[in-house]
């Protein structure tokens, strides 16, 4: 599913989405007054910003809690592990960050690799 679209417009509310917190509130008022295709692009980046915000807190907890088990076991394996794999995680946000952005900038609605078609499934009609 890869749809484009050419307005500019559309393109930056899909930009903005991405960028921040209150980057994600500012393109949800920006995508408010508009209609059909238009405000579908918008709606269809802020779900998938959307989707990176929860994606990025459910992996931060499940994160701090196996690396409280394993500090509970050890503290150097916990040390250890968690300066390796709180890195990766933020990689892998900026990642889907970075993807995101340059697909709305090309003005596609182009789910996120992984998690975009699950993230379209669950918020469905969410901003529209």
């Amino acid at each position: 599913m890869s749809t484009k679209v050419s307005n500019e417009t559309d393109k930056t509310v899909g930009i903005v989405a991405y960028i921040t917190l209150i980057g994600f509130i500012i393109a949800i008022v920006m995508n408010n007054d508009k209609k059909g295709e238009e405000k579908s692009f918008g709606a269809f980046h802020l779900r998938q910003s959307l989707g990176i915000i929860i994606t990025s807190i459910v992996v931060m907890i499940g994160l701090a809690i196996i690396m409280a088990i394993l500090t509970a076991i050890s503290w150097r394996l916990g040390l250890t592990l968690s300066s390796i794999l709180y890195p990766v995680m933020y990689l892998g946000i900026l990642a889907f960050v970075i993807i995101g952005i340059i697909n709305a900038s090309n003005g596609e609605k182009k789910p996120l690799p992984l998690i975009g078609d699950f993230i379209e499934k669950t918020l469905k009609s969410t901003f529209e």
